[in-house]
């Protein structure tokens, strides 16, 4: 499975590795993932439960979509030792980051610009461009529009600049490797200010949307006492 992540790494993926149906299961809870892959290895009485834990936990609207990862001579019936061999696992690894990357746009686009979201009497319905504080609209731009909307869809979760970034459609270069990079600061920066803004709008609320140091941002989630600060 460490061949299977290092290429949907590659592709640009966000993967995490998880030892075993247990532990998998409690990552899935944590994290919300929009695709799980399964190891081959897995016997096939465990598959089965862990679907049904991720769907009993999760529920219909985001439950993952479920795959098997490829095994190069499981797969082909060549043999191992082969040139043919490696080139069928390889081709075998790249549709599956293929697959990865089109269920995983599904999964945000069946959502993204459809529901309507609401948390800590901030409403944002994106099919009316409308966004709401105890009432009264607001008025953001179309860029802090969808920032706003990227982190209340997961509240809770950290968000990278680079996934809010992606959310937002900003227009940017390939990702720098170096992170002290004037295209990666710039990006960083870029960022930075549309978040300011938005907390500058959301007034006492702007402190609902956290800054995780080193990392991106989060919507506090619903259960947190907007109060506590008071």
């Amino acid at each position: 499975m460490h061949a299977v992540a290092e290429n949907l790494r590659q592709t640009g993926c966000e993967v995490h590795l998880a030892q075993g149906t247990r532990e998998g299961l409690q990552q899935a809870m944590e994290q919300i993932p929009d695709v799980v892959v399964l190891s081959r290895a897995l016997v096939e009485a465990e598959m089965l439960d862990l679907c049904r834990s991720l769907l009993r936990n999760l529920g219909d609207e985001t439950a993952p979509a479920i795959l098997i990862a490829p095994t190069g001579p499981d797969l082909t019936g060549l043999d191992d030792a082969s040139h043919d061999s490696r080139l069928a696992e390889s081709l075998a690894l790249d549709l599956l980051a293929q697959c990865v990357k089109t269920l995983t746009f599904r999964a945000r686009h069946a959502t993204d610009g459809q529901s309507v979201l609401e948390c800590h009497g901030i409403r944002l319905d994106p099919r009316l461009a409308l966004v709401e504080m105890d009432g009264q609209r607001l008025d953001l731009t179309p860029t802090e529009f969808r920032l706003l909307q990227a982190l209340l869809a997961r509240p809770g979760h950290v968000l990278s600049r680079d996934q809010l970034e992606d959310a937002a459609r900003l227009p940017h270069k390939e990702r720098e490797t170096d992170p002290n990079s004037a295209e990666s600061v710039s990006r960083t920066r870029r960022i930075d200010v549309h978040v300011k803004s938005i907390r500058s709008k959301l007034d006492q609320k702007g402190i609902l949307i956290e800054t995780v140091r080193g990392v991106g941002y989060r919507f506090r989630e619903a259960a947190w006492d907007l109060n506590s600060l008071n």
